[in-house]
């Protein structure tokens, strides 16, 4: 496990990271199991003093905020303007302030039950100078009906909800809030969405990018589909992704009353961000670093996105692996000289019990093997082997039954004195 402690203290010494969120969503689970209860309580959760309505809630802000990362984002400065429109106990917030902690943010939360919470949360977390708005998103200043569901689905009512449990909030106009320019707005507002953009309309060129969290039914298509309209207009990219019940012409399962049938998060922004971060969807980084507030990456993020856009689907694998087994689902060992030379930088060391573990032409990121030179993780791993060749550095490939690997500084292995150990992930 050095190596793995070694690595995780490389890419973030000093802030929570993937195996944390995995270990404390589990934690949660065990403590909570799945209960709606509402219970209020606090604890000490991934360097937070967090406070909650109700337990189980934590393991799905875990998952999609910290996990997931459903809600991220990459600005183009380093104090982006955030709107968080549904901020709920805050979760999102700490997150957004955690990345960003120059970022100025306006977090709006009108439920009387967690509004108190939402600003102890964020005074005990050093985000005190974050914006609170004790009102709904809407499309207008005054009042309206709103049911109190006390977990993370409280809205503006509907219609058909239990009586007891609505009562009146202040609202606010979101469209009095762009008329400068806004990097963010980040949306879950439980059905009002559509109406909400749809009465943004004429301001959302100030709007650089959106998050939002949509709620379909039957009842709601249309609305989503003159949303996505209103969107594509403003000139936005959009995607659209499924993270609720599956539902086609051969699945259509029943859904309880007052449930959604299905979530759907429409992510809408303009420009592009570098190419290699498409292909990392958890970068084991806190913010981002950018220079002269371009969209232009430093050497040094560039250098981790590249890295991890040839190791981060083993490396989750991985890390869930281990936060699940514990060391039982994995597996070390030690290259054995002497090595073969093979060419330029490369050399080859034999793995044959490991060839079913290895990388092919048909799977070229297969392999879960991790490699050290001493007590220094080598990179990147799958790296093409004529990269190994010519320019060597601790670049390493599992292929078929062999290793083919270079040292941290060109040196020969077989007589520079280290050791060179090696971990992966035990699929049998």
């Amino acid at each position: 496990m050095n190596i793995l402690k070694q690595y995780l203290e490389q890419v973030s010494p000093d802030q929570p990271f993937l195996f944390d969120y995995f270990k404390a969503r589990d934690n949660i689970i065990k403590r909570f199991g799945y209960s709606v209860e509402i219970e209020p309580g606090r604890m000490d959760l991934l360097g937070w003093d967090l406070e909650y309505l109700c337990g189980a809630a934590l393991a799905n802000f875990i998952d999609q905020i910290l996990v997931r990362r459903l809600n991220d984002f990459i600005p183009d400065n380093d104090q982006p303007l955030i709107l968080d429109c549904g901020a709920n106990i805050g979760f999102s917030v700490l997150h957004y302030k955690r990345q960003f902690p120059n970022a100025r943010i306006i977090a709006f939360e009108p439920d009387p039950g967690f509004v108190p919470i939402l600003r102890r949360n964020l005074d005990r977390n050093s985000a005190g100078d974050v914006e609170v708005v004790d009102a709904a998103v809407w499309i207008n200043n005054g009042t309206t009906h709103w049911f109190c569901e006390g977990i993370d689905g409280s809205h503006i009512t509907h219609g058909g909800e239990d009586a007891s449990k609505v009562i009146s909030v202040r609202t606010i106009d979101l469209a009095e809030y762009l008329t400068e320019p806004v990097d963010l707005i980040k949306m879950d507002i439980e059905g009002s969405e559509y109406e909400v953009i749809q009465h943004l309309a004429n301001r959302l060129s100030n709007v650089k990018a959106l998050s939002i969290e949509c709620h379909i039914n039957q009842e709601t298509m249309i609305l989503f589909s003159k949303m996505l309209a209103v969107l594509s207009a403003a000139g936005f990219n959009l995607s659209i992704n499924s993270f609720g019940v599956w539902c086609d012409l051969l699945r259509q399962p029943p859904v309880d009353e007052f449930h959604y049938e299905n979530y759907l998060l429409v992510s809408a922004w303009r420009g592009s961000i570098p190419l290699a971060s498409t292909y990392v969807s958890m970068i084991p980084k806190v913010g981002v670093e950018l220079t002269n507030l371009t969209d232009e990456f430093t050497a040094r993020e560039t250098n981790l996105l590249n890295e991890f856009t040839t190791r981060e689907t083993n490396l989750v694998g991985y890390l869930k692996s281990y936060a699940v087994f514990g060391e039982k689902g994995l597996k070390r060992g030690t290259l054995t000289r002497p090595y073969q030379k093979e060419n330029g930088f490369a050399w080859i060391a034999q793995l044959p019990n490991l060839k079913a573990d290895a990388d092919s032409q048909e799977s070229p990121i297969h392999s879960s093997l991790l490699l050290s030179e001493d007590d220094q993780l080598l990179q990147p791993a799958h790296a093409m082997h004529d990269e190994i060749r010519n320019f060597g550095e601790g670049r390493y490939s599992h292929w078929g039954g062999y290793l083919y690997f270079s040292t941290s500084d060109g040196s020969d292995p077989n007589t520079n004195g280290r050791e060179y150990r090696f971990i992966y992930i035990d699929a049998s």
